[in-house]
């Protein structure tokens, strides 16, 4: 039989090669639990948690592939389980996978990571020898495709905002700023909130703007009127503002 030896895994200064490989197994199973609404059942079903039946029923999944599920999200920590067998969320998984918490952007992960980014990873090899990538343009010309990644995204998106504006990011004296790319708007929401006179472009595609136009009716007057959607491909040569004429470029 061969024989090596895994030292060098052990080691913070090698790859673990293993981990990169298998990587893509626990991604699936934690999108998995969140389509399926295994988060959301545990969580309703209180401090004790729910065993194999209980999650079963509740969403009808079988109960061997159901009991599979959630010892693969046992292994990756998202879940726990008791002597008794009933499972209960990990702490990070009840704060950002469980729909009814203000912290929750599992829908992020669920939609743009796992249905978008991640089937399209698998084309990387064909994508590198042939030069030619799919657009993001023809991935969200379609209306409701739009809206249901645009929207997964701002919650995402507005955490980390916020974030970056209690460590103290310094946008003092900073007039006008170009977001590139922008989505929902959602740095640009937060952003101008937090920064007095601050106002904000942000460059979508077509179907995103149109979003991204709806969720900034949500905002407060102020910043509605110092955010504005430009529509623009930002593969395209020709873009629709002077970069020049901003302060800063977020991209």
């Amino acid at each position: 039989a061969r024989h090596f030896s895994r030292t060098s895994w052990e080691s913070t200064e090698d790859v673990d090669l293993d981990s990169v490989a298998y990587g893509f197994m626990a991604s699936q199973a934690l999108f998995a639990g969140l389509e399926l609404g295994i988060f959301d059942h545990i969580a309703k079903a209180g401090e004790k948690g729910l065993n194999v039946e209980g999650i079963w029923k509740a969403s009808g999944i079988e109960a061997h592939r159901t009991t599979t599920l959630l010892t693969s999200l046992t292994a990756v920590k998202c879940l726990r389980r008791s002597s008794d067998g009933f499972y209960t969320l990990s702490p990070n998984t009840a704060q950002y996978m469980v729909t009814s918490s203000r912290h929750f952007y599992g829908d992020y992960l669920q939609y743009q990571i796992g249905r978008q980014f991640y089937q399209r990873m698998g084309a990387l090899p064909d994508v590198m020898k042939t030069g030619t990538a799919p657009s993001y343009a023809s991935w969200f010309s379609d209306p409701e495709t739009a809206k249901t990644y645009t929207t997964a995204q701002h919650n995402g998106s507005m955490a980390t905002a916020k974030y970056l504006v209690r460590k103290k990011l310094q946008l003092g004296g900073i007039g006008d700023m170009l977001d590139v790319g922008g989505g929902s708007g959602a740095f640009s929401y937060v952003f101008t909130e937090a920064t007095p006179g601050l106002k904000s472009t942000v460059l979508e595609l077509p179907e995103v703007c149109r979003t991204g136009e709806g969720i900034k009716e949500t905002m407060s007057k102020d910043v509605q009127e110092r955010v504005k959607f430009l529509e623009l491909d930002a593969t395209s040569p020709d873009w629709p503002v002077n970069e020049s004429a901003f302060d800063v470029v977020l991209m």
